[in-house]
């Protein structure tokens, strides 16, 4: 299988079980990358684990030593590795912010690429407490990265957590009143909370903001449009 056939049944089809079959007894390393992420989308962490130390991506198998609850040993993991990584400095820097005791902030890219992703694999391995940690620090990654509020945000609506959402969407839009994304979000907490009026004032606001902004646009076509019915 060529690695387009590969990248597509996985990405596109998530034909995982197939996959899984063809391989799991490969040595080529990118293949085995592709069947550690099928073990993450299926929160089989441990094997994912396996699979990435053998390979020797130590950086991927750290992350998944996390996504088990082991802070210790992911903490073990990462110190042996180079900092010439920006991924290693930002993971060094997250299990600041879950312990507690932040003495390094992120830069402005590193939260840029990671804060979302890592936040949402965190909710979905149920480590709520570790979640609650890096949320409660968001002021500090703010100050390296203003839209630090909105990506936490996005996190709570995608995983329908709109109270905590709303929360950080209302700083988000404190910080940048002008992002139409921040205001598209807030129309989704409303709508959470059957408020049909303060969404779509809000999506006419991320309209306005954002020149037309389709996702906007588009959800306030369908709101008009159930609740002229």
């Amino acid at each position: 299988m060529d690695r387009k056939e590969l990248l597509t049944k996985f990405y596109v089809y998530k034909e995982f079980d197939e996959l899984k079959s063809i391989l799991v007894n490969s040595k080529n390393a990118r293949e085995q990358d592709i069947l550690a992420r099928i073990y993450l989308e299926e929160k089989n962490y441990s094997e994912a684990a396996s699979i990435y130390q053998k390979i020797g991506m130590l950086y991927e198998y750290g992350r998944c030593i996390l996504l088990c609850g082991n802070t210790e040993e992911t903490k073990h993991i990462w110190n042996s590795l180079s900092e010439d990584n920006p991924a290693v400095y930002w993971g060094r820097s997250l299990l600041e912010f879950i312990d507690l005791y932040v003495m390094h902030i992120p830069t402005f890219f590193q939260i840029r690429a990671f804060l979302e992703v890592d936040l949402d694999a965190l909710l979905n391995a149920k480590l709520i407490t570790y979640c609650e940690n890096i949320v409660n620090g968001a002021h500090l990654l703010a100050q390296n990265n203003p839209e630090s509020y909105k990506f936490i945000g996005r996190v709570f609506v995608n995983n329908k957590y709109f109270e905590l959402a709303e929360l950080f969407l209302k700083k988000a839009k404190d910080v940048c009143y002008v992002d139409p994304e921040v205001h598209f979000l807030l129309a989704k907490c409303y709508l959470n909370q059957k408020d049909v009026k303060r969404a779509k004032e809000s999506l006419k606001t991320s309209m306005a903001k954002g020149y037309g902004y389709f996702p906007a646009k588009k959800l306030l076509k369908e709101i008009t449009t159930a609740t002229n019915l």
